[in-house]
């Protein structure tokens, strides 16, 4: 998704097309075996075109080259991975820079913004129509004549802390007044036990405080109070740190920042593991009394023990503590709100195809709970929390309804070893069922593995199975799970058609 809010068409096709040569070996290629052999849709002289322009991006922040000569690439070892180009187009896109502009203030009006990057005001709109319709499914308004956005303050600082945290980790508001006295200052008041540990997390709570600063002294408060009376600071918490921050913008500290500022820190992101530092503030809001969204997450553990089957979820306390966060951030909102895993759910959606069934699950629960007189704004955000959910509960669904699995037979001649490691590699993935067989075939099966081209009974679908390839026999395992987990979409695309 987030290809699609930056990115134009020819920074997407520029990014499509390196995607694929990445998947070559090293090595040299002829520009027109590549073009063929890749099933690129394009001419000779396009392609050619296409290439030198990602030669020109590559040039910006590496030296390795993918040309050579007039007619060859080179593909290296050490070419730069798809992520990095990708977010090398982002930064440099017009969508990404007004967010930077937007945050900044440092331009007047799109005047100034077009002529401090050479572009036309047709161009920006067109552009940055995608990051505008984006912002409104959130209640962000972007006023692109005035450069203003308006809506929720709170969403507004997460939307921003989401782009710029996805793309480049806050690296490109380093540039920013305060951008190192901030992170310096998170490294000064850290207790002792933090220290060297977690950076990635300071990292987090760096960007959330540049950018809450720089709304801050562009006289756009915190709306908090509107949205909840609740406070994130725990009693007895020592609040030095935002003393010396707020000197930063010149301003005295103000109590309702700070509580903003704990809530990105603690309550935004998921924890990591159960040894995350923020653990014991998160159980510490968790135990508080009259807890509506304890409540509900006690429920919602109920209704997922019909599919997750015996799972107890007091071994895995930060899962426990994610799903409460989850429902939290819903319900303090109360609304859609902004994720960075949804700009890769399709991506997400693709490798793990049982996840729109588990959605599907948790779904039905959101939409009893949607019916009840305080719960009726569920109906506008229940798919994404429901697939939020479904991303964390995912690894731990284990317990899998049979009709879904990929019922596999394997016939083999006498390798023990091959055949070992066939059904060991079945029982690794939890989504096939491999039996061993011999012939004749009595049963129904979807899919079916042969040690040798000459057990495939006449007539049988091509589609319908797969040889041992001894050739390649040394990665074996890589293009097995490959095709059955092809096979597996196909039959859950069928099961969902019916």
């Amino acid at each position: 998704m987030i290809e699609k809010i930056l990115l134009d068409d020819h920074a997407r096709t520029k990014l499509s097309v390196y995607g694929k040569l990445m998947t070559l070996s090293p090595g040299e290629y002829s520009m027109d075996d590549v073009r063929e052999n890749l099933d690129f849709h394009f001419s000779a002289v396009r392609f050619k075109k296409i290439l030198f322009a990602i030669q020109e991006d590559l040039e910006q922040f590496t030296e390795i080259k993918l040309l050579h000569s007039k007619n060859k690439l080179s593909i290296n070892e050490q070419l730069v991975q798809y992520t990095q180009y990708q977010h090398y187009l982002s930064t440099e896109s017009v969508p990404y820079k007004l967010l930077i502009s937007l945050l900044t203030e440092q331009d007047k009006d799109l005047a100034d913004f077009c002529n401090r990057h050479f572009i036309s005001r047709s161009t920006c709109f067109r552009q940055t129509k995608k990051l505008a319709e984006y912002l409104k499914e959130y209640q962000i308004n972007l006023n692109l004549s005035n450069l203003t956005l308006s809506g929720s303050e709170m969403l507004i600082r997460i939307i921003f802390f989401n782009f710029f945290w996805f793309v480049s980790l806050g690296e490109s508001l380093d540039i920013l007044p305060f951008s190192q006295e901030v992170t310096a200052l998170i490294y000064k008041h850290e207790e002792d036990y933090h220290k060297n540990k977690f950076d990635l997390g300071k990292k987090q709570a760096s960007l959330h405080c540049l950018i809450c600063l720089t709304r801050i002294k562009n006289n756009h408060s915190t709306d908090i109070y509107k949205l909840t009376r609740d406070s994130f600071i725990p009693s007895g918490t020592n609040i030095d740190f935002f003393y010396d921050f707020f000197k930063f913008a010149n301003v005295r500290l103000d109590i309702l920042e700070v509580n903003s500022l704990f809530y990105l820190f603690y309550y935004w992101p998921f924890l990591t593991s159960n040894q995350d530092i923020r653990m014991s503030i998160i159980q510490h809001s968790y135990h508080q009394p009259n807890n509506e969204v304890k409540d509900l997450l006690e429920e919602f553990q109920n209704h997922c023990q019909t599919f997750i089957g015996t799972f107890h979820f007091e071994k895995e306390p930060a899962l426990y503590l994610n799903l409460y966060l989850s429902i939290g951030n819903f319900s303090l909102f109360r609304q859609k709100i902004p994720l960075t895993t949804l700009f890769i759910s399709s991506y997400i959606q693709d490798k793990y195809p049982l996840l729109r069934i588990l959605t599907i699950k948790i779904e039905g629960f959101w939409k009893k709970i949607a019916q009840r007189k305080n719960y009726t704004w569920l109906k506008a955000c229940i798919s994404e929390l429901a697939f939020i959910q479904a991303c964390l509960l995912y690894p731990y669904y284990s317990e899998i309804d049979e009709n879904y699995k990929l019922n596999v037979g394997f016939i083999n001649v006498s390798e023990h070893l091959i055949s070992a490691e066939i059904l060991n590699l079945g029982k690794k993935i939890p989504f096939v069922d491999i039996e061993q067989l011999t012939l004749p075939i009595t049963e129904e099966y979807d899919f079916f593995i042969f040690g040798s081209p000459l057990l495939i009974p006449k007539g049988l679908d091509p589609s319908k199975y797969t040889v041992l390839d001894f050739c390649h026999y040394s990665d074996f395992e890589t293009e097995l799970y490959q095709r059955l987990l092809e096979v597996h979409h196909l039959k859950l695309q069928t099961l969902f058609s019916d």
